[in-house]
C-alpha cells in the first residue's frame, strides 16, 4: 500500500471512527463498503490482509476472536495526517452501497416510538429500528432506493388505512452527532384495493365502546366540560389506540363515541376543545346496563393495556413468597445507610440483626397489605422510626442480574413537609393555571425578556428547553416563598417571572379565573410589567406591593466557595449510583485493561436512544466496578485529579464556582467544573455543600445541562465554563425520581 492509498484510507476511516480505540470489524467494514473503499477494491483478499499491511493504523485484538479491531492515532512527524471535511457524509452520500447502522444515522426513541404507532405493528423500538435497517436493504435491493439531491427515500409499510409510510434518511445538520438523521412521512400512496376513505366509525366495536365509557365514568364527572388535552392524555396512558382504527387525531376518534359532546372554543385565545361525558342513565342514549355485562377485568385485548400503569393494589399483584432475604438481595450501600441512621438515632445494631429485623418487617407488611406497588417496585415501612415519628421505608426493585428476583433500592429516612410530599416542583404551575400552548407561552416570554440563549446546543426537546424548566422551577421557589400573588376578589393572579425587558422592567405573568368546571382554577392572560398596557395597569390596581421576585441567597457562603475548607467527596455515589453521567470516553479509558467492560461502553454509545437497553447495560457495567475495586480506585483518583484542578481553577477566578438551586431539596449548592477528558473542557459539574461542620460535602455530578438548568433558576451566567452554547442536551438525564423517592 503507498503513503498516498494509506493517507486516503486514514481520512476515510478516521470521518467515522475518530477516537482510538476498539471497534467492531463488522463495523469498519460497512463504513469501507459504504465509502467504495472494500478490501477487494483496493486489491486484498480480507480486510484481515488490509489490515497486516497497515499496522500504523490497525491491529487486530486476538483475544476477541477477531470481531474487534484497535483503530490507532496515526501520525507523521509532529501533525496528524486527517484533514477536516465539510460533513462525514460528504464522501459517500448519495451511494447505492450505502450501509445503516448505528454507527452512522441517528434515529431518535421519539422518532421510532412514533412510527410503530402510526404503523400500528405493536413493535418495540428496537425491533422497530432493526425493520427500518431490513427495509432499507431490501429497497436498495429491489431498485427502490431513490436519491433525490439530499435525501434516501424508501418505502417501510401501509398504516391501517392503508397509505404507504416511507422513510427518509438525509444529512445530519449537526456536526456533533452521526453523519446521518432518519425520519417518516406519510405519502398519498394506497395499498392496492384499498379506498382512500379512511375506516370509519362502524369498525369501533360497541364492546370497545362501551370499555372507553366505563373508564371515562369511573375517572372524570359526566355533564361538566372537559378539556380535550386532558382526556387524550388520559386514555393514551390507558392503553386506548386510536392509530388502530384509523384514526390519527384524538379528536375524529372521540367524535365516534355518542355518549360524549366536543365543542369547539376560544380560551386565552387559543383555540381549544371542551368534552362533556353524557349522562347516559338520565337520557337512555347509552344504556349504563350494556357496558356493564360487557366489561371484563381481565380482558386481554383492553384491561391490559390501559392498567399497566397504574398504582396496583396487593389484589392483582403477585408477591414473592418466603423471607425477604431469600428473594430480595440487600446490597451493602443502601445497607449502611440504614445502619448509619439508626446509630445517629443512639441504636447499636448489624448487618445480621438488621436482616433479621427486615425479614419480620416485611412478612408484617405483606399481611397487613401496608406495601404499596408503584411502577413495578415494591414500598414497604418498616419498624424504625424517623424523627417525626413516621416509619422509614424501604423500596425494592426487580433485579435484572440472575440469582436472586428483586434488590434493596433505596432506604427512604428523609423527613419532609407532608405537605409537599406529594407535590412535583416541574408540574405546580401546570396545576395552577391553564397555560394554552407552552410553545405561545414561551415564545412570548422570551419575545418580552432581555435576548438570552434559552436553548442547548443541539437539544433534543424543542425550542426554549431552558426557559420552559426555568419557568416552572421559579414558579415552584415562589410558591414555597408564598409570593405568587392573588386578589381578594380572587378576579386576578400574577407572580415575578424573575425576567425582564430591555429596560430592566420585571416581567410579571398574570392570570383570570377559569372557565367554570375547568381543570385549573385560572388561565393564563398575559405578561406584561407594571403599569404599561391593559394587564400592567390592572396589577397596579390589584397590588401594592407588586409581586416580588425568588430569593434565593442568605448568606455569603451560598455565593463563594472557601477553597481553604477541606472538601470530602462521596465518590461510591458518584461512580457507582451517577455512573450514567459520567461521558463514556472517560470510562471507556479508565477500563484499558478490561475488555468486557470497554466492550459494554462501546454497546452503550450505540443503544443511543435506547434507554431501557442503556440502563441494563449500565447495571452490568456498575456490577463490574463494585466487584473490581482496582477499578473503582482508578476512577476515583481521576475524579480525585479533576476535583484539584477545579479548586485551583476557584482559586484563580472565585466566578468558577457557580451557585445553584436543587428544587426539590430546596437547597443551595455550588457546582465546581470537573474535566475529565480534556483539562481544558469541563464534562460534569461537581454539587458541593457546605456542611454544619465547616467542610465543604461533594454529594453528586450532574450533566452540564442539568447543573446550567439549576444555576440559571439563580441568576443570569457570566461564567467561562457553563454557557449553552457550549453545551449539548444529547447526555441529559430525563427520568424524574417520584418526589417520595429522591436520590440525589
Amino acid at each position: 500500500m503507498t503513503t498516498e492509498e494509506k493517507i486516503s484510507l486514514y481520512e476515510c476511516v478516521k470521518r467515522q471512527f475518530n477516537d482510538p480505540g476498539l471497534y467492531k470489524v463488522s463495523r469498519v467494514c460497512e463504513w469501507l463498503v459504504t465509502n467504495d473503499s472494500s478490501p477487494e477494491d483496493m486489491g486484498y483478499n480480507s480486510f484481515r490482509e488490509l489490515a497486516e499491511n497497515f499496522p500504523e493504523m490497525f491491529a487486530f485484538q486476538d483475544d476477541n476472536n477477531n470481531d474487534f479491531i484497535q483503530i490507532k492515532m496515526w501520525q507523521t512527524g509532529e501533525n496528524e495526517i486527517l484533514k477536516n471535511s465539510c460533513h462525514p457524509a460528504d464522501n459517500f452520500f448519495g451511494s447505492r452501497n450505502i450501509i445503516l447502522n448505528d454507527d452512522i444515522i441517528e434515529m431518535t426513541q421519539q422518532s421510532l416510538f412514533a412510527l410503530t404507532k402510526f404503523l400500528g405493528n405493536g413493535m418495540s423500538v428496537q425491533q422497530m429500528k432493526q425493520e427500518i435497517y431490513r427495509k432499507f436493504e431490501e429497497a436498495k435491493n429491489n431498485q427502490k432506493l431513490d436519491f433525490f439531491a439530499d435525501k434516501y427515500i424508501f418505502p417501510i409499510d401501509y398504516c391501517p388505512d392503508g397509505v404507504l409510510v416511507n422513510g427518509i434518511v438525509t444529512k445530519n445538520i449537526s456536526p456533533y452527532g452521526k453523519s446521518l438523521y432518519f425520519s417518516f412521512e406519510k405519502t398519498q400512496i394506497y395499498r392496492q384495493g384499498i379506498s382512500e376513505k379512511r375506516m370509519n366509525s362502524s369498525v369501533i366495536s360497541q364492546e370497545d365502546k362501551n370499555k372507553i365509557y366505563r373508564l371515562l365514568t369511573e375517572n372524570f364527572p359526566v355533564e361538566q366540560p372537559l378539556h380535550m388535552a386532558t382526556v387524550s392524555k388520559f386514555l393514551t396512558d390507558h392503553g386506548v389506540d386510536r392509530m388502530k382504527y384509523g384514526f390519527y387525531k384524538m379528536k375524529d376518534y372521540l367524535a365516534q363515541m355518542p355518549f360524549l359532546r366536543l365543542q369547539d372554543i376560544v380560551l386565552g385565545g387559543v383555540p381549544q376543545v371542551m368534552i362533556t361525558i353524557k349522562d347516559t342513565e338520565k337520557k337512555n342514549s347509552f344504556p349504563a346496563e350494556s357496558y356493564q355485562r360487557s366489561f371484563v377485568r381481565n380482558d386481554n385485548n383492553f384491561d391490559s393495556d390501559f392498567s399497566r400503569n397504574r398504582i396496583y393494589s396487593q389484589d392483582n399483584f403477585m408477591f414473592p413468597s418466603g423471607r425477604l432475604s431469600d428473594f430480595c438481595n440487600l446490597p451493602t450501600k443502601p445497607m449502611s445507610i440504614l445502619e448509619r441512621f439508626l446509630e445517629d438515632g443512639g441504636k447499636k445494631t448489624d448487618y445480621f440483626a438488621m436482616v433479621s429485623d427486615l425479614n419480620a418487617d416485611f412478612e408484617v407488611a405483606r399481611e397487613n397489605k401496608t406495601v404499596r406497588i408503584f411502577d413495578s417496585k415494591m414500598i414497604f415501612p418498616v419498624r424504625y422510626l424517623k424523627k417525626d415519628g413516621t416509619h422509614v421505608e424501604l423500596t425494592l426493585k426487580p433485579s435484572a442480574y440472575e440469582g436472586k428476583e428483586w434488590f434493596l433500592y433505596f432506604v427512604d429516612t428523609q423527613v419532609r413537609d407532608k405537605n409537599l410530599r406529594f407535590i412535583n416542583p416541574g408540574k405546580q404551575l401546570e396545576n395552577f393555571a391553564f397555560l394554552g400552548s407552552w410553545s405561545n407561552f414561551l415564545s412570548e416570554l422570551a419575545s418580552k425578556a432581555v435576548p438570552e440563549e434559552w436553548d442547548f446546543k443541539v437539544s433534543q426537546n424543542g425550542h426554549y428547553s431552558i426557559l420552559i424548566q426555568y419557568i416552572k422551577y421559579t414558579f415552584s421557589r415562589l410558591m414555597r416563598e408564598k409570593k405568587v400573588c392573588i386578589s381578594n376578589d380572587r378576579q386576578f393572579a400574577a407572580f415575578n417571572t424573575g425576567l425582564a425587558d430591555n429596560h430592566y422592567d420585571d416581567i410579571y405573568a398574570c392570570f383570570v379565573p377559569n372557565d367554570p368546571f375547568c381543570d385549573t382554577e385560572w388561565k393564563f392572560s398575559g405578561f406584561c410589567t407594571a403599569a404599561s398596557g391593559g394587564l400592567g395597569k390592572q396589577l397596579v390596581n390589584y397590588f401594592n406591593p407588586l409581586p416580588a421576585p425568588p430569593t434565593y441567597f442568605s448568606k455569603n457562603e451560598d455565593l463563594f466557595f472557601d477553597h481553604t475548607k477541606q472538601l470530602h467527596t462521596d465518590f461510591e455515589h458518584i461512580i457507582i449510583d451517577n455512573i450514567k453521567r459520567l461521558p463514556n470516553r472517560f470510562l471507556y479509558d479508565q477500563f484499558f485493561d478490561n475488555a468486557q467492560a470497554r466492550e459494554i461502553v462501546d454497546k452503550i454509545r450505540l443503544k443511543s436512544g435506547d434507554r431501557i437497553s442503556q440502563n441494563e447495560l449500565y447495571e452490568k457495567l456498575k456490577q463490574i466496578i463494585v466487584d473490581n475495586s482496582r477499578l473503582f480506585l482508578r476512577i476515583q483518583n481521576r475524579l480525585k485529579d479533576a476535583i484539584e484542578l477545579a479548586r485551583k481553577r476557584v482559586r484563580w477566578n472565585y466566578k468558577t464556582a457557580v451557585p445553584s438551586y436543587f428544587p426539590k431539596r430546596d437547597t443551595m449548592s455550588l457546582m465546581l467544573p470537573l474535566a475529565l477528558i480534556d483539562e481544558l473542557k469541563p464534562d460534569v459539574a461537581l454539587v458541593v455543600e457546605l456542611t454544619d461542620s465547616g467542610c465543604y460535602q461533594g454529594q453528586t455530578i450532574l450533566t452540564l445541562p442539568q447543573a446550567y438548568i439549576d444555576a440559571r433558576l439563580v441568576c443570569r451566567l457570566t461564567g467561562d465554563w457553563l454557557e449553552p452554547s457550549g453545551i449539548s442536551e444529547i447526555s441529559q438525564e430525563n427520568e424524574e425520581q417520584p418526589d417520595d423517592e429522591i436520590i440525589y
